[in-house]
Formats: C-alpha cells, structure tokens, sequence
C-alpha cells in the first residue's frame, strides 16, 4: 500500500467513524458529539490536503513536462517547451539518452528548447525501441526521427502513466529496520607510495550498502599498527567527489589499544545517507607527513569489525563489516618537485609589428609562457627555444631576446637570421610549491629596410628546453606539461590594424514556401582598419578583396557559392580603398549562403583573408590570411537544415 493509498483509506475510515459517531456514543452529550465530530472532520480536511498535494504531476514525470501534452508534429528546427519536455523523457532511459556529454547541452538535467541533431537521434531510439506501437502500425521498420501522431500518442501515454508508476513503486514502509554491509573497494591500489608534500592522496576505498532502510553512517574507525599521528596529519572522508570530513590525527584523540602495535582512530559526525538498496564508495584520504631527520615510513591500517556504524530507519544502530577487511599499507617518502610548462593564456595572438627605417624597435614580445611547480618549491637554472627568423635575405628581422619576469629581466642573447636555438643562462628562478610562474620573451626589432618588409619571426620553447632541479635536494627534474609556442611577429614600416566590430547570422527563408525546410542564411561581419605608419591600400576588386568563408559542422557538406557584398566609409577608386594614415575606417562584408547537401548542419561564416598594399602601384603587395584572423572574426553558428 503506497503513501496516496494510506491517505485514502484514512479518508474512509474517518468518514465512516463520522457516521457512525451518533450510534456509538449514546452516553455523549450533544456538546461532547460535537465536539468529536468537529475533530474528525478537520483530520480529514488535513488528509484531503496531503491528498491534494500529490494528485499534480507525478515524481515519474520530468519537471519540463508540467503542463505539456504532445499536440504538434516536431521534427529537426523545431523549437519550444515541447521539445525540452521530449528530450527529458527520453534521457529517462539509457536505451533512448540524447548522445551528449555529462553538462553538455541536452544532456540529462541540461535539456534544450531547440530539436537538433542529437534530438533527431534519440528518437530514432525510442521510436525503434516502441516500433510495435510506432512504427508497425504504419508500416515503418526503422525509425525515422520525426514526431508524428504515433509518436506522439505514444509519448503522451507515457506522460500519463508516469505518475501511476512512480506510486505502484512506492514502498509501503517510509522507514524501517536496515542491516549495513561493507566491503573493500578495488580502487586506490594497495601498498602505493605517497609523499610529504602532497595532500588528501587516496589510500583506501570501502564500498557501504543499505539494505532493508536508508541507513545514515555516522562512524568509521580505522586502526593501526603504528602511531598514525607521526605519518598523518589529516584524514578526509570523501563520498564520491565531495569531501565529507576532515579529522586531524593527533596522539590526543588516538585510542591506544596496544602500547607500540595497536592504536584506533575514530571518525563520527560523519552524517552520510546510504538510500536502501544502493552502494556508496566511500574514499579514505590522507595528508602524510615524516618525523623530523626521517626520509621514509611505512603504514599498515585496517578497517576493524564493526569499524562503521549508522542507524537504520527506526532508529536502531547497525555495523559493518562483520569481519575486519583486510589490512592494507602505504609508504610515505620525500619526493622531488615538479615543473610544468604551458602558453600562457595571454599570449601574443599573431600580428603586424610597426617598426622604423631609421631606428631600432624595442620591447617587442614574441611568447609568454608559464612554469608552474608542485610537490615542492623548484630552481630553474636554464631556458633554451628555437628562433624562427625568417628576413634571411636581409638579415634578421630580431638583434636581441631578453626574458622578463614582469618588468625585471633576467637573461639576454643575440640572435640571426633563419632558424636557431637560443639560450637564457644562468638563471635563478625559485617558483614555490602550486606556485605559477609567467615569464615573457621580448626582441629588439632591426631598422626596418624595404627588404625586410613583411619578414616574420616565431619563438618556442618545449619542456626539454628548460632545466629545473628541486630547491630543497637539487635533484635534477624532467619538466611536464606542453610546448609553448609563440605566434608570428609580421615586420613592417606601415600596416593595417583589425578590430571586430560586430558578427550577425540569421537564417533566411525568403522566397520560399511555407512548410519548406530552412536551407539559406544571411551573415555580416563588420571591423575597423587602422592605418598605422602610413597610408594603407585595402583591395576592392575580384581576387584582390577581402574574403569570407564558411565553416560546417558535417564534413563533405555542400555550400552553395557564397555572394559576398562589400561595404566600407572609407575612400574607394577602381582598385582599393583607402585608409589615410592615422585614420580608423569601417568594413562590412555580407553574405548569402544555402545548404544545398542533403545533411543538415550548423554553419558560421569568417573573415579568411584581407589583402592590402601601401600604394596604389600593384596596390595588393601583403595577404592576411593568419589562423587567429579567422578564428576571432567569426560569426557564430546557425543551424541548415537538410535541401530538398
């Protein structure tokens, strides 16, 4: 008898006890029947409202379906309540989930308004899943991924048995008495070796079920066969990826059972819920430590018989396991730092560098990278990249790198022109344990002569390149992590210099009929160009413009040519417009664009190329067509669907 049943039956029988009140009281006055009357009455109002509250939508539906019933065809590009309602029911099953990633857009708790591909898939599943109600009774063998009146029949009815069976699965009982039962789990490995230093390293894993009532552990004990307290500082209790407790191990609050060989810990306050039926892992972590003049240590735990303790549902205290788990062991030791290598986040994104005829250029930063330490506080005595310069027929573009720790720096070189490597030595760089260390490379840029117009020049550093050792035992390290790769410096008198304006896409179904699938969008992108050091030619004619394509997100896709339009305020002859020096002008390219493949898919358009020149003599001298242009002028995308 489930929860709505007991409140029904309540009902009832109050009612009854109600009519038969009279009859059964005789000896009552009338003021006492009343009174007796007045109170059963109002204990059925109350069962009436506790009714009332779960006659709504039921725990079996998803929260998106309140109020919705399947009444429309859906289909891909379809968008509304609708659509997040099906996409819920149908990650209710495993056999019917949208394909999407955990936190992903139409992944379970994250549905969408929008029917899309995943969508489309998912329910080709379910339609498969219920062909004999679907798909048989029209003829269909395979699913087809669009949401007709079978579909939808089906859904609804899903809808409307959802509340039924969440209550027919109901237990009769809220709460009751439970047993606790405990095993080791096979993860973290037994006998590893940990090191001081490190923090909440798991060395134990204990899986706890509820059997009979939820059960609420309140209690783990963990003994030893050593004194924990000289080679643990802490020990967290985690439940799944959430810390539970930290509990400090001190000689004070360890029970010592037998002098030198034998000392329990215990946890309380712990306050996890194990739900009847079900098995948590719970995770021991610990933070190690060494006695002072030692360099290593073993320790063997265990958890004891009846080392946890809950209460089950009627208040009863249950322990696990019945027999003592086997003991397990961890070595702690000293351990040599770490250095990892990255770009940083604020590396120079490639570009125009303005340089002079007549003077040097300096403080022109080609990389910035970062040197983050762990484990322990780390030297690093030595950086060593590879120098692209690529002004090999006039000579190098750089004459000098300097590394800079902000504004200090702290070691020089020379360099020339092609490919080279290059040293900074000797450093002294201490970065402190989960301590991150940016530095920058900075060059001192030649005069700038007709030949070495457009010269480029790159700068990368890989782990091998930079020596560490450990600041506490000089131990030599092998840095970890990812090349640094600096972007290219282009070297120039007088150049352009882009800003994103703005980026638009819509889709545009003009001209065709209603019903019709959505194949054609309009995009926009519109940036300003900056003249700096002179005056610069933008190229305005076929071939010689500035050019946009488009990206899909299904490969072999067929994009119908684009029609690019052209827009500028800028001053425009038979070849060029121009941007004076100093002057910042706009530019807006628009295009029209239509799926003509027989796949759908997600499009956005970018800015691929822009050619320029500084005269109007061969007007179009330089093409811009860099990897970070096209990345950052880039519209986002629009969902195409399938041509007819």
């Amino acid at each position: 008898m489930n929860i709505k049943k007991k409140i029904v039956a309540s009902i009832i029988g109050l009612s009854l006890v109600v009519m038969m009140a009279p009859g059964v009281a005789q000896g009552a006055t009338i003021e006492e029947l009343e009174a007796q009357i007045a109170d059963l009455l109002a204990q059925i109002t109350t069962l009436q409202t506790q009714l009332a509250a779960l006659t709504g939508t039921g725990a079996g539906a998803p929260a998106a379906c309140a109020g919705i019933t399947f009444t429309a065809n859906l289909s891909m590009g379809s968008s509304g309540n609708d659509v997040k309602c099906l996409q819920a029911l149908l990650n209710q099953s495993a056999a019917t989930q949208l394909a999407a990633a955990a936190s992903d857009a139409g992944s379970p708790g994250n549905e969408t308004i929008y029917f899309g591909p995943l969508t489309q898939a998912a329910v080709i599943k379910f339609q498969e899943k219920y062909a004999s109600e679907v798909l048989t009774p029209i003829g269909l063998t395979a699913g087809t991924g669009f949401v007709g009146s079978m579909t939808r029949a089906k859904l609804n009815a899903l809808l409307t048995a959802a509340e039924e069976e969440e209550e027919e699965e109901e237990e009769e009982e809220v709460g009751g008495e439970g047993t606790l039962a405990a095993t080791a789990a096979a993860t973290p490995a037994d006998a590893q070796t940990i090191y001081v230093g490190q923090t909440k390293v798991a060395v134990a894993g204990v899986n706890v079920k509820a059997l009979g009532s939820d059960i609420k552990l309140t209690r783990i004990d963990v003994t030893f066969t050593s004194r924990p307290w000289l080679n643990i500082s802490t020990i967290t209790i985690t439940d799944g990826t959430t810390d539970v407790l930290s509990y400090d191990v001190t000689e004070a609050n360890t029970i010592e059972v037998i002098a030198g060989s034998s000392y329990l810990v215990r946890i309380t306050n712990l306050n996890i819920t194990i739900p009847d039926g079900t098995t948590k892992t719970l995770t021991v972590k610990v933070d190690p430590e060494l006695v002072a003049g030692t360099t290593s240590a073993n320790i063997t735990y265990q958890i004891p018989a009846n080392g946890l303790r809950g209460t089950d549902g009627v208040g009863i205290q249950q322990y696990a396991p019945s027999t003592a788990l086997t003991a397990r062991s961890f070595a702690v030791g000293t351990a040599t730092g770490d250095v990892a290598l990255s770009v940083n986040a604020s590396n120079p994104v490639e570009r125009a560098v303005i340089g002079s005829a007549s003077v040097i250029t300096e403080n022109v930063e080609l990389l910035r990278l970062d040197l983050k330490a762990t484990v322990n506080e780390v030297l690093v005595s030595r950086i060593q990249g590879t120098l692209v310069d690529e002004a090999t027929a006039a000579g190098a573009a750089l004459q000098t790198l300097t590394l800079y720790d902000g504004d200090t720096a702290l070691a020089a070189t020379s360099t020339s022109a092609g490919s080279q490597t290059i040293v900074f030595t000797p450093l002294d760089i201490r970065i402190s344990k989960d301590v991150t260390k940016t530095l920058s490379v900075k060059g001192t840029m030649n005069i700038v002569t007709a030949a070495r117009q457009n010269a480029s020049s790159s700068l990368s550093v890989v782990t091998g390149g930079v020596t560490a050792a450990d600041a506490g035992t000089y131990a030599g390290l092998t840095v970890s992590g990812a090349t640094a790769n600096g972007k290219k410096i282009h070297v120039y008198t007088a150049a352009p210099s882009l800003k994103l304006v703005s980026t638009s896409i819509a889709t545009n179904k003009e001209g065709r009929l209603e019903g019709s699938p959505t194949i054609s969008a309009d995009a926009k992108i519109k940036f300003e160009v900056t003249a700096l050091g002179g005056d610069i030619y933008v190229g305005s004619t076929t071939g010689n413009a500035i050019t946009a394509t488009t990206t899909t997100s299904v490969s072999g896709i067929s994009i119908d040519p684009m029609t690019n339009t052209f827009a500028s305020n800028a001053t425009v002859d038979d070849v060029a417009w121009l941007v004076r020096q100093g002057e910042t002008k706009w530019f807006e390219v628009t295009s029209f664009f239509t799926n003509a493949s027989p796949s759908a898919t997600f499009v956005n358009m970018y800015l691929a190329s822009v050619k320029w020149g500084t005269s109007t003599v061969g007007v179009i001298t330089y093409t811009w067509d860099w990897t970070d242009i096209q990345t950052d002028f880039r519209t986002t995308n629009v969902y195409l669907q399938a041509a007819n």
